[in-house]
């Protein structure tokens, strides 16, 4: 793995910070663009309340921040007293048939524009608390999602994203959340904290256990008879080659079955096949590599272990392999899996 891949993966993964009702941070993450400033955190919530815990704890007075899927209410307000009268909230939101979306309803305008403001009444221009916000905010509700990209271009700059997935797009899907996270990294370079409101996010940083934590004893993975197989399965970056070997003693078990996408010449998955085959019947190890001559080296030095030329995009062809070499074992899948992929430095090959 080229030395720019480590790096990202590394720092992708440190510091997602994860909120809970009564609980501190528990785990973290943040996405890296190469050569650039330290990146800011992403703080991943699960629901309201712990936005505005996070918009307590990251956002100051006279900040600037984009607001994505404002509802102008609760979130919004609450963002709006925080940057104060000399800071600025931008919110944004895609227009909506007041008729079919239940996601309109709490709005209150009047509390945001100016124009409806001077319209409505002396009882819907302020708050219960006799707040009114027309002087540090701004709303932008767009034809079409893509569009929020224009709020980027020019010389504002933002100090914080506040980013509603589902609201925003209609869907909580944490690869988008991530990718959006990673193209307002890029344009904004003075931005301090990211906080996206994100069930599925907030599951995901759950399940990453940095290799560091792993091998200095802070965090122990459960035994083998308590893992079962599944679609979410717990994610270890490592830093250098060096700390992915590290972990194998504390990940593979005998009986285990293991492969490494991206093999190279074998030496991990030599290592790999050590740990996780016994006398040569039980458990399972293969190395897979989409380059021939890699794949005729690994055999030459390791003989007597199972490398196959396969393009790691390819699940289907991940699974026959096994299937192949196992015919009496007729589970699917893996019990885990090592990956030591180059040739994604970037951030869209990295999510991808």
């Amino acid at each position: 793995m080229d030395a720019p891949t480590q790096n990202l993966i590394s720092t992708l993964l440190l510091w997602l910070v994860v909120f809970s009702l009564t609980t501190l941070p528990v785990a973290c993450f943040s996405l890296s663009v190469r050569g650039s400033s330290p990146p800011p955190p992403i703080i991943a919530c699960k629901s309201t309340s712990e936005v505005q815990k996070a918009i307590d704890i990251y956002i100051n007075p006279n900040n600037v921040v984009l607001e994505l899927g404002a509802q102008l209410s609760d979130t919004s307000i609450h963002l709006c007293r925080a940057v104060g009268s000399y800071g600025r909230a931008v919110l944004v939101d895609v227009k909506r048939k007041e008729a079919t979306s239940g996601r309109s309803h709490g709005r209150n305008t009047t509390l945001f524009l100016k124009e409806s403001n001077d319209a409505a009444t002396t009882t819907h221009d302020v708050t219960a608390e006799g707040d009114s916000f027309v002087d540090r905010s701004e709303y932008h509700e767009l034809e079409q999602f893509d569009q929020w990209r224009e709020l980027m271009d020019g010389e504002r700059q933002y100090d914080a994203l506040v980013l509603d997935v589902g609201s925003m797009i209609g869907n909580d899907l944490y690869l988008t959340a991530l990718s959006l996270a990673t193209e307002f990294i890029a344009r904004q370079q003075r931005s301090r904290a990211i906080i996206i409101k994100s069930k599925v996010l907030t599951a995901f940083s759950q399940r990453i256990i940095h290799s560091q934590r792993l091998l200095d004893g802070t965090v122990k993975l459960p035994a083998k008879d308590e893992l079962e197989k599944y679609s979410n399965p717990i994610i270890i970056p490592c830093v250098g080659v060096s700390d992915y070997r590290r972990t194998i003693p504390l990940i593979v078990q005998q009986e285990d079955h293991v492969i490494e996408v991206g093999c190279h010449y074998g030496t991990t998955t030599s290592i790999l096949h050590d740990a996780a085959v016994i006398n040569g019947d039980d458990g399972f190890c293969a190395g897979v590599d989409i380059g021939e001559k890699i794949i005729m080296n690994a055999k030459k030095r390791y003989p007597g272990i199972i490398f196959e030329v396969v393009d790691a995009w390819n699940t289907l062809e991940l699974i026959k392999l096994k299937r192949g070499y196992c015919r009496i074992d007729s589970s699917l899948g893996y019990d885990v899996v090592y990956a030591d992929i180059g040739g994604l430095s970037g951030a869209h090959g990295l999510l991808e």
